[in-house]
């Protein structure tokens, strides 16, 4: 007859030294042990033996006969089971545990077909108006001539002054100035006479001014008036983007310096402050997909929304890039902050792989070896588990930091050898590193690279609108995504010289061939080389000018600063 008693503390203590040790077994054994129930014929509740020195040889008689429970941490299990569990807001959570392996992940090698198209021998200009073409243009004048008749003013911005205004930004992000008025401005430093003979400087600040996009609002969405040109240009990236195996997404940030709700501070970034956006992009930087974050209202697809927010980024992605319509296993890589189990499972639902780093409370349980353990091992150790019906991989590797990493495409073997330098050896030393270590590292880096390509030259034109830095940022993203169409298509120019070929074409096939009139010269023409009291001679001229001085008309000027200056007002000029 089976006996239904619970087990006392002394039973499950004896049962737990009679099991075999396992040297892979790493799981924690945790005894719960119910309260002694208190004697009234006793004087005193204290225990017997050492109060400082309490260990499992010496614990009290009334302590031991007490009913007790056993709980492990990262059980091996028989089968997978799913338990329900409630979070903090009372709703039911279904938590899959899974049955652990230790041995590698058994796939099969894909082979990606090769079906990318022939080169394409375009001008720098016709690559960048792949992605600015008709429609964005018509967009960004019809809105910004909406925007200015609101205001009284007349709306009257033309395609041409749209694209020539458009040259001017991208002029800015490589010949910078701290205030974008001094592109005009009549001093031999600052003037830009490519810009300044284009177009006005009233009329490019009243395209400035009246910039826009969207005057349609939606109250859910915070970036509503950026929506309609972030939607077109995600479309154009997808449509001209190059095919490849791999993806990765990750973060950026849009520097701004204002107030917003949606400004985020991440510490450690390259840019601390600004928007943040969620990005899927090549292994060399070409971005397919941009969303800004909005926190809760992220425009991500809501039937991910209960697997968490990493995991609705990187499924929306996939979604992006299923929609593509070629029906081949894209390898998606992404950072522990989007991995997680449920991730892992969904993607593979998608027929889709993936890899990526994972946080230690986000793998199920897995019973990998402890970190402190793992640490006095060799440098380059690696511990992994499967699961028992082969669907991914956890590995827990000893690096320059301890770290784990999952899949459900790659696993351990093929190994590979990797350099590192060794602070106790002080060289370098050659250890080896998994192969799904080794697919990270190499296409993790898409979105960081994207981001530092722009950064060289990021338009330099700063408006107090919020969301000018977002407009300006979709041109940057377009112009460089249009530099890597044509680098893939074995362009030879680098970033700035592409950049400068397109800006030149946009200002000087769209410009204004007004005569300008007279303008006041600058206030700090020969401010100080008039006064040097060196080589100043007063010569005749053939043509009336402007005395610098007393402004009437003079036919005399100085040799040396070569200005009208009449007799009278020389030595006045001068001093």
């Amino acid at each position: 007859m089976a006996n239904d008693r619970p087990l006392a503390a002394h039973e499950i203590l004896d049962a737990l030294e009679n099991v075999s040790d396992n040297e892979e077994d790493y799981r924690e054994r945790l005894i719960c042990i119910l309260p002694p129930p208190v004697d009234p014929d006793c004087l005193t509740d204290e225990d017997s033996g050492e109060e400082d020195n309490v260990t499992l040889n010496n614990l009290p008689r009334n302590i031991l006969l007490q009913p007790a429970e056993v709980m492990i941490q990262g059980q091996i299990m028989v089968s997978d089971t799913e338990e329900d569990s409630s979070d903090s807001t009372g709703r039911t959570k279904r938590r899959r545990t899974y049955a652990w392996r230790k041995r590698d992940l058994a796939k099969n090698p894909v082979n990606w077909p090769d079906i990318q198209g022939a080169c394409q021998d375009k001008r720098p200009i016709e690559w960048f108006e792949n992605f600015l073409d008709e429609d964005v243009i018509s967009l960004l004048v019809s809105e910004s001539n909406k925007y200015a008749v609101k205001k009284n003013l007349p709306g009257d911005i033309t395609t041409e002054d749209m694209k020539c205004f458009i040259g001017i930004l991208l002029v800015s992000g490589y010949s910078w100035l701290p205030r974008r008025r001094m592109y005009w401005e009549n001093s031999p430093d600052t003037k830009n006479e490519l810009i300044s003979s284009a177009m006005t400087r009233d009329r490019s600040d009243f395209i400035f001014r009246h910039l826009h996009v969207n005057d349609n609002l939606d109250l859910q969405d915070k970036y509503t008036k950026v929506r309609p040109l972030v939607t077109l240009l995600n479309k154009k990236f997808l449509e001209f983007s190059p095919l490849e195996e791999h993806y990765s997404v990750d973060e950026a940030m849009i520097p701004y310096y204002g107030r917003h709700g949606c400004k985020q501070h991440i510490k450690g970034k390259p840019i601390r402050y600004g928007f943040k956006a969620w990005v899927g992009a090549t292994r060399l930087g070409y971005v397919l997909w941009m969303e800004p974050y909005q926190g809760a209202t992220t425009m991500c697809n809501p039937i991910y929304k209960e697997l968490g927010l990493g995991a609705s980024v990187v499924l929306t992605f996939c979604d992006v890039l299923i929609s593509r319509g070629f029906d081949l296993p894209y390898h998606v890589v992404f950072d522990n902050f989007f991995t997680g189990t449920p991730l892992l499972e969904e993607i593979t639902k998608k027929g889709l792989r993936c890899t990526g780093t994972v946080r230690e409370n986000r793998t199920s349980s897995c019973p990998l070896i402890t970190s402190k353990l793992l640490k006095k091992k060799e440098r380059g150790a690696v511990d992994y588990r499967t699961t028992h019906d082969n669907t991914f991989i956890i590995a827990k590797r000893h690096d320059n930091n301890i770290f784990s990493i999952a899949s459900n495409a790659v696993g351990i073997n093929p190994k590979q050898s990797a350099k590192r330098f060794s602070q106790s050896e002080k060289r370098n030393i050659v250890i080896e590193e998994p192969h799904m270590v080794s697919i990270y590292n190499k296409y993790m880096g898409g979105v960081d690279r994207s981001d530092e390509n722009i950064s060289h030259y990021r338009i330099g034109i700063r408006g107090k609108k919020w969301y000018m830095p977002l407009l300006t940022h979709m041109i940057d993203l377009a112009e460089h995504n249009a530099w890597q169409l044509y680098k893939i298509n074995h362009g030879k120019l680098d970033h700035l010289g592409f950049r400068r070929r397109v800006a030149i074409a946009l200002i000087e096939s769209n410009r204004k061939n007004a005569k300008r009139g007279p303008s006041r010269p600058s206030h700090h023409e020969h401010a100080d080389s008039r006064k040097d009291q060196m080589n100043h001679l007063v010569i005749p001229q053939s043509k009336q000018t402007r005395c610098r001085q007393c402004h009437k008309k003079c036919l005399t000027r100085c040799k040396k600063c070569d200005v009208g200056v009449c007799v009278k007002c020389f030595e006045t000029y001068h001093s």
